[in-house]
């Protein structure tokens, strides 16, 4: 068992006791406004757990009422222009943007006395992912594999907390991504998500085996078939844990377990928002992984000036830290204008010394009354290593069209 040895691996078990022992109030009956509100306290508005619909316009006629309960239709499209130049060619096309792919869900939630129950099921909708590009192989359009569910859950919300089973995100999901200058589809923390295939060339004009994805990584947690609990929030904290093994990927048998801190709050004029997690890997063919990061992010409401930092480490391995500065403003009427500028910096990842760095700009025009984001991104992406090949930096581009619903 996997509590038996180990220093962090009793430290889960002991956490997810002490959770059981927090109580928290309850769901009442909601209209689809807040709804959306309650759904932000408990996922914590983070890209890969966000609430069913982001935009500022919400449609009503995508909720009602059934005997099952309320049931709320949700979904996006995100396509984008692609361009990666690897500083010998070009590689481009028409892709779903990785960053914040398209997908299509719904949500149904019944309240039953002082308890709420839900129930989501949420797929991506193809394979032609910005994350999966190479500059040998663009995958199908109507290609769809069972690695895009991305929601299949049954959940009761409680006075005592939330209890989540089925696939969904761990603990520690969403942990290392915080960041509310609303750019991250032109750019995420680390953009493994935007260019992760792709490859670096050496100096020679080759294409290494070295790819954008494997020496850019936040560390963040992902969805796997898991069980999760959830405490309520008490002074703007909440704590969760999990446990999770990958169901659709084939020959992946090791298991997850998370465990993760959130804190929200207000100071003066800054809206605060912060997450730590800890991930344990445990592999029964192989070495254990232990994770850390967490993130950062805060906005001065009167200004839309905001800031976001992220950093993590796999112990005894490699490591990096994030920054982001943006601006969110409003300077015409269709809806609010983000830009923001990012630095990334890795150490270690693939051999001992190596260095990741990457760095970008990204504009976000949001058109309300039509539910839709226009953006573009750019990002350089350099790495270097002890060994004698010498790699070309890279240049990534995302210019893109957002529509949710």
């Amino acid at each position: 068992m996997w509590c038996e040895s180990g220093v962090m691996k009793p430290l889960f078990c002991c956490c997810a006791a002490v959770f059981l022992l927090v109580g928290s109030p309850a769901w009442a009956e909601q209209e689809a406004s807040e709804l959306r509100e309650e759904y932000d306290k408990i996922y914590q508005y983070e890209p890969e757990t966000e609430i069913p619909v982001e935009s500022d316009v919400f449609e009503p006629p995508l909720t009602f009422s059934s005997p099952f309960g309320t049931i709320t239709l949700y979904g996006q499209f995100n396509l984008a222009y692609q361009s990666f130049d690897d500083g010998e060619t070009t590689t481009d096309g028409i892709v779903d943007n990785g960053n914040w792919n398209s997908r299509l869900g719904f949500l149904v939630y019944k309240p039953i006395g002082d308890i709420t129950l839900r129930a989501r099921f949420e797929s991506g909708l193809t394979q032609r992912n910005s994350a999966l590009v190479t500059q040998n192989d663009t995958p199908d359009w109507s290609d769809w594999r069972r690695t895009l569910l991305r929601w299949f859950e049954v959940a009761a919300d409680t006075p005592y907390g939330t209890l989540s089973a089925g696939q969904g995100s761990s603990a520690s999901d969403g942990t290392a991504g915080l960041d509310d200058s609303f750019t991250f589809h032109a750019g995420a923390t680390d953009s493994s998500d935007g260019f992760g295939s792709l490859l670096f060339r050496d100096a020679a004009g080759n294409l290494t085996n070295v790819s954008v994805g494997g020496v850019n990584n936040s560390f963040d947690g992902a969805r796997r078939f898991r069980l999760r609990y959830d405490t309520p929030a008490y002074h703007g904290f909440t704590l969760a844990s999990s446990y999770g093994v990958n169901v659709l990927t084939s020959g992946d048998d090791n298991d997850y377990y998370d465990v993760a801190i959130r804190w929200l709050d207000e100071i003066g004029d800054v809206s605060v928002r912060s997450a730590l997690g800890y991930q344990w890997i445990d592999n029964p063919n192989g070495a254990n992984a232990e994770r850390v990061a967490g993130s950062v992010t805060a906005v001065h409401t009167p200004t839309g000036l905001n800031f976001s930092f992220s950093g993590g480490q796999q112990i005894d391995g490699a490591s990096y830290y994030w920054l982001r500065a943006g601006w969110r403003f409003d300077v015409i009427e269709a809806g609010t204008t983000s830009v923001s500028a990012d630095y990334y910096d890795g150490s270690d990842f693939l051999t001992d010394g190596a260095k990741s760095e990457n760095y970008g700009l990204y504009l976000v025009q949001t058109i309300d009354a039509a539910s839709l984001d226009l953006y573009a991104g750019w990002r350089r992406f350099a790495y270097s290593d002890r060994s004698a090949t010498s790699y070309q930096d890279a240049d990534g581009f995302l210019v893109g069209c957002r529509f949710a619903f």
